[in-house]
């Protein structure tokens, strides 16, 4: 994507917030999120510099990191830069800008070409309702399909992809599919089929209404709150969750240290929970792990060809913010009763600040799993061990999915990263009621029959992770040390085994690895300068758990537009700019952009600062059991100590706690 524009405005002195704001800066951490007072110093300092007026509209206002450098060597009580990122829409028009929040300075302004912000979850949310319902055509065709009362109708704007059709090169257009609200709260049962109305939402209105003809409306139960469930199951005996003497982890604004580990979170509009600055107090010595982790892209592409179905290919980090749709926790249900809970400040789409309360949680966990254990016969020893994790957490709602994200810390000096999938599954009405009266197998080609006249169709996530690890340090390099086999010849009775063929990365293109069970590999980002105990150098091992590749084809405009899913792994040297898989502007973006066009240039990443992409994904295949709302799906991957430590680092942990 061509990204034109001049510094403009640089050093220009608008504003300078009051002592207390200065004072909370010099106190604050330098990877805190911004707050109401500096998003609300964002649009003041543009505003003053007659850079945007009371029309114009923010797609991201967030936290411009300090140099990597700065950070590193911050100490508690030192002052911090205090920078913005904005992204801004002056109609067609897309701006970035980088705000100074405390000398109230424009620091760079300047034009994206050739880009489409995300959606913005209000604004054009209420427009599409307004352009789609009150459009004549489109009144028609849905009285057509039994539809009086417009007012209970929602129609949601989806994102059109880039499929390389004229008439939609320099439109920002969605795709309007519309659902009853008659007789169910959970309108996502009830899709209006047939009926595609594309929005201009720069121009505003309805450029083109896709009518492919009436499909009966499902009517089959869809609801499942308490009172519409039917008989309910007796609950079992409570089980209580309780710390009489409180939490044992210890918050200070966003920095937190829990049994070794100390890490510092924060809640961003665009990509969720960012944990940063990871250590690990090895005997008294604070080790780097991991500089910065978090989403970097989602893409959901669905299976149907449909002309209502084909352009479902949804970016949802960058083309609707997965912090902006985090949803408020609730206690004792999303996290248990001895959680702590922190309120998040997000900018609206007019840049005014708002809090999101609940929206993360941090909560100590002991499941019953055990920590490590061993019995011996001989000797009748039994030494175990109960494990005890410190989870992170936060849930975003984006349309019908809900995305439960973990940070799993554990005592061991294991990181676990864990995506919970749960909400309602995208559904198609069709003709036939059940699966028998789809005699010619049309209605179900592309899906699953879940309910009458209700077809689920295929569909896969695969979710992107940008983990910047420092093991012990920021010079790493990435050794693939894949398992090999060897036939064994000679005097043993063995005729094979697998051996360790240990090779390190000299450049990108070394990296860009799939996982294959055929061919299992061990992932590990090493300090080649700092060597462990037994001679190896000290690592860090990604160990991947159920995973899988993308089907779609090379030339599919939506593998194109999602070239990170083209591989499970990718490895880059450091830039603070390569931050999103996809590229900044995924929302109709043309393909190529994020990781694709970075490794083109095939850099160099042994013995540097390297950023690790892991691309964790699974294909769906929806059955009855996922309606009307998902049990919850679990995918995780961990980041595992190897030869970093002497020994075991859990092998301290108490028999029992004592008093």
């Amino acid at each position: 994507m061509l990204v034109v524009g001049v510094l403009a405005l640089v050093g220009i002195l608008l504003t300078v917030l009051d002592g207390q704001h200065l004072a909370s800066a010099a106190n604050s951490h330098p990877m805190d999120p911004l707050t109401v007072e500096e998003i609300a110093a964002v649009t003041r300092t543009l505003a003053k510099a007659n850079l945007v007026e009371a029309t114009d509209l923010y797609s991201l206002i967030t936290l411009e990191e300090p140099p990597k450098e700065d950070v590193l060597k911050w100490k508690p009580g030192d002052p911090v830069p205090r920078l913005a990122f904005a992204i801004v829409k002056k109609g067609p028009e897309t701006f970035e800008a980088i705000v100074d929040t405390i000398g109230g300075n424009v620091l760079s302004w300047k034009q994206v070409e050739d880009a489409q912000t995300g959606l913005l979850p209000t604004v054009e949310w209420n427009l599409v309702q307004t352009i789609v319902r009150g459009n004549q055509e489109w009144q028609a065709a849905a009285r057509k399909r039994g539809i009086e009362n417009f007012r209970e109708v929602i129609c949601i704007p989806n994102t059109v992809g880039y499929f390389g059709i004229a008439e939609e090169e320099g439109h920002r257009l969605v795709k309007a599919v519309c659902y009853s609200t008659s007789g169910s709260n959970n309108y996502w049962g009830r899709p209006i089929e047939g009926l595609i109305a594309v929005v201009d939402l720069n121009a505003r209105e309805l450029v083109k209404l896709i009518d492919t003809g009436v499909v009966p409306v499902p009517t089959a139960p869809t609801d499942f709150d308490e009172n519409s469930v039917g008989n309910l199951r007796e609950p079992p005996n409570p089980i209580s969750i309780e710390q009489s003497e409180g939490p044992s982890f210890k918050v200070t604004g966003h920095l937190v240290d829990w049994q070794k580990w100390q890490f510092h979170f924060r809640m961003d509009p665009r990509v969720g929970p960012v944990v940063s600055v990871v250590r690990y107090n090895d005997n008294g010595n604070l080790r780097s792990i991991l500089y910065e982790g978090s989403l970097s892209e989602m893409f959901i592409p669905y299976m149907d060809p449909d002309i209502g179905w084909y352009f479902r290919t949804f970016m949802d980090a960058g083309e609707e913010g997965m912090g902006r749709m985090a949803v408020a926790l609730q206690p004792g249900l999303d996290c248990p009763t001895n959680a702590v809970f922190f309120d998040a400040d997000f900018a609206d789409d007019q840049g005014k600040p708002y809090t999101q309360a609940n929206a993360a949680c941090v909560y100590e966990r002991s499941a019953g799993d055990i920590a490590w254990r061993h019995y011996d016969s001989v000797t009748g020893q039994d030494e175990v061990r109960r494990q005890t994790d410190l989870v992170l957490r936060s849930t975003s709602s984006v349309g019908n999915y809900d995305y439960i994200f973990d940070w799993i810390f554990r005592q061991d000096g294991t990181i676990k990263i864990a995506l919970g999938a749960t909400g309602i599954p995208l559904v198609k009405a069709v003709e036939s009621r059940t699966l028998a009266e789809d005699q010619s197998g049309l209605d179900t080609a592309y899906g699953h029959q879940i309910a009458e006249n209700t077809v689920a169709i295929n569909h896969d996530h695969f979710i992107s992770y940008r983990l910047d690890l420092d093991v012990d340090g920021q010079q790493n390099s990435f050794v693939y040390e894949p398992l090999t086999p060897e036939r064994v010849d000679g005097q043993s009775p063995r005729k094979s085994i697998w051996v360790l063929d240990s090779r390190t990365a000299a450049s990108e293109e070394d990296a860009k690895l799939q996982i294959n069970i055929q061919r299992p590999a061990l992932w590990r980002i090493i300090n080649p300068n700092v060597i462990g105990p037994m001679g190896y150098p000290v690592s860090y091992q990604l160990e991947p758990q159920a995973n899988v590749v993308s089907l779609l084809s090379p030339d599919d405009f939506p593998q194109q537009r999602a070239g990170f899913s083209d591989f499970n792994l990718w490895v880059t040297p450091y830039n603070p700019q390569e931050r999103y898989a996809a590229g900044t502007y995924p929302n109709q973006s043309k393909g190529g952009d994020g990781l694709p066009a970075w490794t083109s240039a095939n850099r160099p990443i042994q013995n540097t600062d390297i950023v690790l992409w892991y691309t964790l994904g699974f294909h769906h295949v929806v059955r009855a059991e996922d309606w009307p709302v998902l049990p919850t799906t679990w995918n995780e991957f961990e980041l595992r100590p190897f030869d970093f430590f002497q020994r075991n680092p859990a092998l301290d942990i108490p028999a029992s706690k004592s008093k």
